[in-house]
């Protein structure tokens, strides 16, 4: 019904099966290394938002004159947005 199964075959299925644990195990570190360097990148730019938007409040709430005049206008395109932030 089964069949007969040599010692020989039974040692190659266990080699395969060590060989892809190894190499689930291998991928899984290398996602958990991906996965940590961007959210370290997803942190560092909302950590940005949040120092540059705490700027702007207190460039608005320092008696009402509003945001300094000789702040650097944001960029008026996508593409030197994305210019600015080659960095990341």
């Amino acid at each position: 019904m089964f069949g007969l199964v040599t010692k020989r075959e039974l040692d190659q299925l266990r080699a395969d099966l060590v060989k892809d644990v190894r190499d689930g195990k291998a991928l899984q570190e290398e996602l958990a290394y991906e996965w940590a360097k961007w959210f370290n990148k997803f942190r560092s730019l909302y950590a940005l938002l949040l120092k540059r938007e705490k700027k702007t409040a207190e460039g608005l709430d320092d008696g009402g004159s509003g945001p300094r005049e000789d702040a650097p206008a944001p960029p008026s395109s996508l593409a030197a947005l994305k210019r600015g932030l080659r960095g990341f």
